[in-house]
């Protein structure tokens, strides 16, 4: 009966106690950091002038919303209604604009409904992509979502269709040296993983879908041995400078983010 008063509260408020908010998470802010360092360096390298961008799977808006202040144009794609809800909420106590649409609820002050730099929408991903024009976007993120689809392939084909000749991707997945190290270190793997990819693979997949790569970079290399929440600002300073020093290491983290560029 709990599960179920859950459920209907969750519906109704859009919200949820206890919920997972990367946004706020101090240790997924400082992931988000290592995300957005490799990902404003190539956008500073390849292109000029704010982009029109796609981060698929956004969640609390850990990465649209910093790269909205940015300057760019950001859709932000979700299926959870609360991720959706609660990255409003955080775009607007950022002071970025909201562009309005049928998936926000009415219900939100005016103010956040305004035209601005992010745009917001709960939906599924396999059945979003394939309804958007082709070449409409000018870069795309998916992050920490497709080791989690078993329809991971035709996501990234959706997801590259989307990119304009020259347009940009910064897509993350999951090494097998992860799950070795979970296996071994703790005797088991937690979760449904689907899929995991080492980086010749990750190379070979990308080249045959006409994405030149830029780069492979491991996210969450030596982290791994600290937890980022539970140490000071200065020590995540520390271990953020360490963790960009470590990246062209050639090592796997716990998630390799591929950043590519269409032909």
């Amino acid at each position: 009966m709990n599960k179920i008063l859950r459920k209907i509260r969750r519906a109704i408020t859009l919200d949820e106690p206890g919920y997972y908010d990367m946004y706020l998470n101090k240790g997924e802010r400082f992931f988000a950091r290592l995300y957005l360092h490799h990902i404003r360096s190539i956008i500073k390298e390849e292109t000029a002038g704010p982009l029109k961008l796609l981060d698929a799977g956004c969640q609390t808006g850990r990465l649209a919303i910093p790269l909205a202040e940015d300057g760019h144009r950001v859709t932000g794609v979700d299926t959870g209604g609360i991720a959706v809800h609660k990255a409003q909420q955080h775009a607007r106590n950022a002071g970025v604009g909201l562009l309005l649409t049928e998936a926000v609820p009415s219900s939100l002050p005016r103010k956040c409904r305004s035209a601005g730099a992010l745009r917001l929408i709960r939906a599924d991903l396999g059945q979003w992509l394939p309804k958007q024009p082709a070449e409409s976007f000018d870069a795309v993120l998916c992050n920490e979502v497709l080791y989690l689809r078993e329809n991971w392939r035709e996501l990234l084909q959706g997801l590259i269709r989307l990119l304009r000749p020259g347009g940009l991707c910064f897509i993350s997945h999951r090494p097998p040296a992860f799950y070795l190290k979970e296996a071994t270190g703790e005797g088991k793997v937690e979760g449904s993983y689907y899929n995991w990819q080492n980086r010749d693979e990750l190379r070979r997949i990308y080249e045959e879908s006409g994405i030149q790569v830029l780069k492979i970079v491991p996210i969450w290399l030596l982290s791994r041995t600290v937890n980022p929440e539970q140490i000071t600002e200065e020590q995540r300073e520390l271990l953020f400078q360490e963790e960009i020093s470590a990246a062209d290491s050639g090592g796997d983290g716990r998630y390799l983010l591929v950043c590519g560029k269409k032909r």
